[in-house]
C-alpha cells in the first residue's frame, strides 16, 4: 500500500486523509484475496516531486524483489507530475514486473481495461491540478506581501513575531540595542571585522546562537561567533527602518524547486510596516559609506576623499599613499596602483592641495545653487507637509478611537443579552471572542500610528532658521557623509585633468 497526503489537497483533506486511504486499500486487498506485505506513507509531501522517503523505500523493496504489486487510492497519490508518473506506470513498473492499481480511477496495469488507456489524460489532469494549486498559493502569498504582512519564517535579528497579530513584527528589546550598536559603530568608521571582534570579545552570541539558546551574552561561549557577512546583511537590511521587502527569492516552477534571485524592480516593497530600530538618517549614512567603502575597511588615515577617487583610464580606485620624509614630516599623494602591473599611469598628485581645491569647489557650487531664500522656502514647504501629515495621523487616531468605543458598546450589549437570556452561552462566547479580537487589532493600529505621529511646532523662529541656513552654507567643517551624497566619483586622467561626477551632473576641470 502506498499512501500520500500533502497540503496541495486543500478542501479534500478529509477525503484524502491517511486513514481514509488506508481503509479503501485494505478493503480492496480483502475483496481480491491479496497478500499484504508492507505500507509506505509520505505525509505532508507534494506529489510534484518523487524524492519522498516512503516512495524511495518502496522503490528499494521493488528492486529487492520484496513486492510485486503497488496499490494507491487513486493516481494522484502516486504523483502529480504527469511525465514522471507516466514513466513509472509505462516503463518502471512493467520492467520490474510490478502490477500497479489505482482503485478509484479503475486503473490496473495487469487488466485489459479501457481505463488504462485514459491513464495519461488523468495524469495530465492531476498535474494541472497541482499547477493550479501552486498558482493560487503564490497569488495568496503575494497579496499578503503587498499588504505588508511579513511571511518570513525567521524574523530579522532585533525583531520577533507579534504574539497576537499574525505576520507582524515587533522589536525584540533583548537584542535591539546590539543592532543599534552595529549601525553606530559602522557610521563612526569601524569596519565589519572590527565590529565582529568587538561583539565576539564581549561574548555576544550571533543571531543563530541567540535563536538556538535564547541568550544574548554567554561568557563561556565557544561557538556562535559573529562574522562580516552577517554584519553586512544587517547593515543593508531595510527592515531596521520599518520597511518590509519580500519576494527576493523564488523557485523556477512548481516542479523545479531550484531557488533563484528576483530582480529588484519585481521585489515587493511596503514601507512603514512596523516600528523601526534605526532612524532613516543613520541608515542612509551607512548605505552611503557601504557604497563608497565596502564593509571591511579599517583605514589608518581616514581621508575626506577616500572612496571617491578613481583612475580615468583603468576605472579602479586610486590610492592615497603616505610617504614619510622624516620622523615629523610626510608627503601624502594620490596614485594609481595599476601603473606597474597593468601599464596605467602613476599620477603622483599632492593629496592635501587636491582636497583643499575640491572643498573650495564644492562650497562654491553649493553657494551658487543653494541660496538662503531657496533653503528658507524649502524648509517652509517641508514644515507645512509635516504639519499636514501630523493632522492626518490625528484624524486616523480619532477614527480608531471611535471604532474602539463602538466595539466596547457591542461587548456590553451582548453581555446584557446573555444575562437576560436573549442569547445562549455559546453564542455569547463566540461574539465576545470576535469583538475582543477586533478591539485588539484596533488598539495595535492606534499604537502604530502614535509611534510614527510626530509633534510639529507650527510657529517657527525665523531668526533660528536663518542662522541654521547660514551655518550650513559655510560647510565648516565639511562632513564626509554630505560629500558622499553630493558626489558619485572623482576621476583623474594621466594629464591630471579632473572629472567630477556629481549626483546631479558631471563637469571637467582643467
Amino acid at each position: 500500500m502506498y499512501i500520500r497526503l500533502s497540503r496541495e489537497d486543500g478542501d479534500k483533506q478529509e477525503s484524502e486523509s491517511i486513514g481514509n486511504q488506508r481503509k479503501i486499500i485494505q478493503r480492496y486487498i480483502q475483496e481480491n484475496n491479496l497478500m499484504f506485505i508492507k505500507e509506505y506513507i509520505d505525509d505532508g509531501i507534494s506529489g510534484t516531486t518523487f524524492d519522498r522517503p516512503g516512495f524511495n523505500e518502496l522503490l528499494h523493496d521493488i528492486e529487492n524483489k520484496s513486492i510485486n504489486m503497488v496499490i494507491t487510492k487513486d493516481l494522484s497519490r502516486l504523483g502529480r507530475d504527469y511525465i514522471k508518473t507516466g514513466e513509472y506506470i509505462e516503463s518502471y513498473f512493467p520492467q520490474n514486473k510490478v502490477r500497479y492499481v489505482a482503485i478509484t480511477d479503475g486503473i490496473d496495469t495487469f487488466a485489459d481495461s479501457t481505463n488504462n488507456d485514459i491513464t495519461p489524460f488523468k495524469a495530465i489532469m492531476n498535474d494541472m491540478y497541482a499547477k493550479d494549486i501552486s498558482r493560487k498559493i503564490r497569488s495568496v502569498y503575494k497579496e499578503k506581501q503587498k499588504n505588508g504582512e511579513n511571511l518570513c519564517s525567521i524574523p530579522a535579528f532585533g525583531y520577533k513575531k507579534h504574539p497576537d497579530i499574525k505576520n507582524k513584527l515587533i522589536i525584540d528589546n533583548n537584542v535591539s540595542d546590539i543592532v543599534k550598536k552595529i549601525f553606530e559603530m559602522y557610521a563612526n568608521n569601524h569596519g565589519c571585522v572590527e565590529i565582529a571582534n568587538y561583539l565576539n570579545n564581549n561574548k555576544y552570541l550571533s543571531p543563530s546562537g541567540y535563536r538556538k539558546t535564547g541568550l544574548v551574552q554567554d561568557f563561556n561561549k565557544t561557538n556562535y561567533d559573529w562574522n562580516k557577512v552577517t554584519l553586512s546583511n544587517i547593515l543593508k537590511n531595510e527592515v531596521y527602518i520599518g520597511n518590509t521587502i519580500q519576494n527576493k527569492k523564488t523557485v523556477v516552477s512548481y516542479k523545479v524547486k531550484k531557488i533563484m534571485s528576483v530582480e529588484k524592480d519585481k521585489q515587493i516593497r511596503v514601507n512603514n510596516t512596523h516600528e523601526p530600530i534605526i532612524n532613516k538618517d543613520l541608515f542612509e549614512k551607512v548605505q552611503c559609506m557601504l557604497n563608497k567603502r565596502g564593509t571591511n575597511f579599517k583605514p589608518k588615515y581616514d581621508y575626506l576623499l577616500r572612496g571617491l577617487l578613481y583612475c580615468y583610464h583603468c576605472k579602479n580606485k586610486l590610492q592615497i599613499v603616505v610617504k614619510k620624509k622624516s620622523n615629523t614630516n610626510s608627503y601624502i599623494y594620490i596614485t594609481c596602483c595599476n601603473h606597474k602591473s597593468k601599464g596605467c599611469y602613476p599620477l603622483n598628485i599632492n593629496y592635501k592641495k587636491f582636497e583643499n581645491y575640491i572643498i573650495d569647489l564644492i562650497k562654491k557650487i553649493i553657494r551658487e545653487y543653494s541660496s538662503p531664500r531657496f533653503l528658507h522656502d524649502s524648509y517652509e514647504k517641508f514644515n507645512k507637509t509635516r504639519i499636514d501629515t501630523n493632522k492626518n495621523y490625528k484624524k486616523k487616531i480619532m477614527q480608531i478611537d471611535k471604532l474602539i468605543s463602538e466595539t466596547n458598546d457591542r461587548i456590553d450589549k451582548i453581555y446584557m443579552d446573555r444575562l437576560n437570556g436573549i442569547i445562549l452561552e455559546d453564542d455569547y462566547v463566540r461574539y465576545y471572542n470576535k469583538f475582543t479580537s477586533e478591539r485588539s487589532n484596533l488598539i495595535t493600529q492606534k499604537q502604530d500610528l502614535e509611534k510614527v505621529n510626530f509633534k510639529v511646532k507650527e510657529n517657527v523662529n525665523t531668526y533660528s532658521i536663518n542662522n541654521l541656513i547660514e551655518s550650513f552654507l559655510k560647510l565648516e567643517p565639511i562632513e564626509k557623509i554630505y560629500l558622499y551624497r553630493l558626489i558619485d566619483k572623482i576621476e583623474i586622467d594621466k594629464n591630471k585633468k579632473v572629472f567630477i561626477h556629481f549626483n546631479f551632473s558631471s563637469i571637467k576641470i582643467e
